[in-house]
Formats: structure tokens, sequence, C-alpha cells
């Protein structure tokens, strides 16, 4: 088979990538490298270039977005969009399944955020309610619900994470048949 040339191959990817926004482009082209076995080096906050995104300590493998890119790309807009970004965070990147109040804070001031320590009960709490997190779990430990994981991946797209379906809701039982009146 004949090598392409990349002057070639251009055109064919842009007419294919143009109708994308964005980030997907962004996933498009990680996905094609990954599928062919080889590392992009694109994160999907924007940046070029190899490594593991600015700064660091420099314990980040080939490719890994560091704490402040993911902030960047998933511009949480309130404190519970940002307890699930982080867990959302060390789930992709850290292998975690459950984070506890330490290893939260420690994601979210590593993206050079302002942690809220006093406060972080009422605000995972908050974030519960919106079915972000489970309820219930171990003491300490917090699981970022499935709704949770789409909601985070969705983002900077905040019309597709509200088109999200989300979990049904406990209490919401069938509605009561009004009496029939004569």
């Amino acid at each position: 088979m004949a090598k392409a040339k990349p002057v070639n191959v251009t055109p064919k990817l842009v007419s294919l990538l143009e109708s994308l926004d964005p980030s997907d482009r962004r996933r498009a082209v990680n996905a094609a490298f990954t599928l062919m076995g080889d590392d992009a080096g694109i994160d999907p906050a924007g940046g070029g270039g190899g490594g593991g995104g600015g700064g660091g300590d420099g314990r980040r493998p080939a490719g890994q977005m560091n704490e402040q890119a993911y902030f960047a790309a998933k511009d949480p807009k309130s404190k519970i969009e940002e307890l699930a970004v982080a867990a959302r965070y060390r789930e992709q990147y850290q292998a975690a399944i459950a984070s506890s109040k330490a290893e939260i804070e420690a994601v979210v001031k590593a993206a050079r955020r302002n942690f809220d320590t006093k406060n972080f009960p009422r605000d995972i709490d908050n974030a519960k309610k919106h079915k972000l997190f489970n309820i219930g779990g171990g003491r300490g430990s917090h699981v970022l619900s499935y709704y949770g994981q789409q909601y985070v991946d969705a983002l900077p797209d905040r019309a597709a994470a509200k088109r999200l379906r989300g979990p049904k809701g406990k209490g919401k039982g069938k509605k009561k048949k009004k009496a029939a009146t004569r």
C-alpha cells in the first residue's frame, strides 16, 4: 500500500471534522489516535503538544491532563459542579471509585480553585440532592453517580448536560386519581 502524504490526507480530515464542535473534534482525533495505538498528545482542553499538560510534578503519564486543564475544559459554574468534576477527574486519571473530602480537596486545590472546607458538608449534600453523587455509602466516602458521570462528561456543553435523563426520584409514585363527582 502506498504511503499517503499528509498534504493529501488533511483536507479529508478537515471535511470530516468541520461539522463537529471543537471538543468533539478533539475527542474524535484522540479516539482515532488511540485506535491506531498512538499517543495524540492533544488534551481535550484544547492544548496541543505532548506531555501531561502544563506544570505538575512530572509523575503524570504522557497524555494525562492535569487538574487545572481538566477544570478549564469542564468549566464548572457552581460548587456542586466543582465537586463532581473533581470526583470525575479522580475516576478518570487516578482510577478512584470513591473520594474522600481530602481527596476531592486535593484535586480542587491542584486545579487552582478555592475549596470551602467549612461548607463542604452542605455542598456535598446539595450535590447529592441534585443526583450528581450517590446517596449512602461509607461515611466520608463519596461516589459519583452514573448521572453525575454523564453530566461531567457533557460539560462544558450545558445544553447537552440539561438534555441528560436524570435518575428517577424517590417518592414520585403514581398520581392519585381524583374521585369522580356526580
